[in-house]
């Protein structure tokens, strides 16, 4: 069978078997982006996970999820898809954004969303984009910051004082992926997390990826100094690798960790690995080249993340309560749903 994006294989079904077994019977996905080509010009070229749909909402997460999910109740953080364009006033596709977020919650109620924060925001910037009452919180992303390469900014070029400012307010919370190639354990990110934290407890700052522990080795000891600070969260969105997620839990605890899918990344084949002191990630080309190999298979990377999660579960030895926390009532409580 030929490697495709977003095309189960006979593996991903297999797994999902097991999947089935280990899942609770709702659930909540704490990190995913609906989406549509209007807002996200520079997004959906070949190749990019966006492609695979000119528009992706919740209806069409239960479609495309399904098979590894199995028919159950799942509700969303709806986190905006950033886009370099969304810097630019000028081309109104941050607007869109916010529009096309407080339209989706209208359409499936019992969710929560997510809008986009820019370096130069200020507090009454923030303000007039909290347009419904299920946006609950602020994504900022580096590729906003005005360094370049962006790859390398620090988590103030890219997140501003105000979104802290008008989360700690309202208690919302704030959805990061910080860059550097150390990730956590980069001294100043560190401090930054801690700093702001402190300052600002009554915000939520949610660190996306395990902390993006893409690399493992990052958050697997910085993450202990994030202990004492019980407004820092994680999601363990498209991490494909059990360690840092089984080390958050393990040194944090389950209470301040929630399951995402981070789709529509999820439908695409491959998986992040730790490599050296960096990390890659594993696409379809990639896949490819060993596809002649004995008994080779591949899985999607919604599967990879969830067959890991379920690993870290096992290795710490989780009670079927706290898989239940992991992956729905941490959230809902965070959000606070029902």
């Amino acid at each position: 069978m030929p490697i495709e994006d977003g095309v189960y294989s006979e593996s991903d079904l297999e797994a999902a078997k097991i999947l089935n077994d280990f899942l609770p019977p709702r659930l909540f996905d704490a990190h995913a982006h609906p989406y549509d080509w209007s807002f996200i010009p520079q997004s959906h070229g070949s190749g990019s996970c966006n492609a695979l749909r000119p528009r992706a909402e919740l209806r069409d997460y239960l479609e495309d999820m399904g098979p590894l999910l199995g028919g159950r109740d799942v509700g969303m953080n709806m986190i905006p898809m950033p886009d370099i364009s969304m810097g630019d006033p000028k081309t109104g596709n941050l607007d869109t954004s916010v529009r096309f977020t407080a339209e989706q919650l209208d359409k499936y109620p019992g969710n929560t969303g997510e809008v986009l924060v820019l370096p130069g925001d200020t507090e009454a910037d923030i303000e007039k984009r909290l347009v419904h009452p299920d946006i609950r919180g602020f994504k900022c992303y580096h590729s906003m910051a005005k360094r370049k390469p962006t790859w390398n900014a620090s988590i103030g070029e890219y997140l501003p004082e105000s979104a802290w400012a008008v989360a700690d307010r309202r208690g919302f919370v704030i959805t990061l992926h910080m860059v550097k190639d150390k990730a956590l354990s980069d001294p100043e990110n560190l401090s930054y997390i801690t700093a702001m934290a402190g300052r600002y407890p009554n915000a939520v700052l949610i660190l996306a990826h395990a902390a993006r522990s893409f690399a493992a080795w990052t958050g697997l000891e910085a993450v202990e100094k994030l202990a004492p600070f019980p407004n820092v969260w994680f999601d363990f969105a498209a991490v494909c690798e059990s360690p840092a997620m089984f080390q958050v839990m393990k040194t944090c605890g389950v209470k301040r960790c929630m399951w995402g899918s981070d789709y529509a990344v999820s439908r695409l084949a491959g998986k992040a690995i730790s490599l050296a002191d960096t990390f890659y990630w594993i696409g379809k080309n990639d896949l490819e080249r060993f596809a002649g190999a004995t008994a080779f298979h591949s899985w999607l990377i919604a599967t990879e993340n969830l067959m890991a999660t379920r690993q870290a579960c096992l290795m710490l030895g989780a009670s079927r309560g706290e898989v239940e926390d992991l992956f729905c009532n941490n959230a809902l409580g965070l959000f606070g749903l029902k």
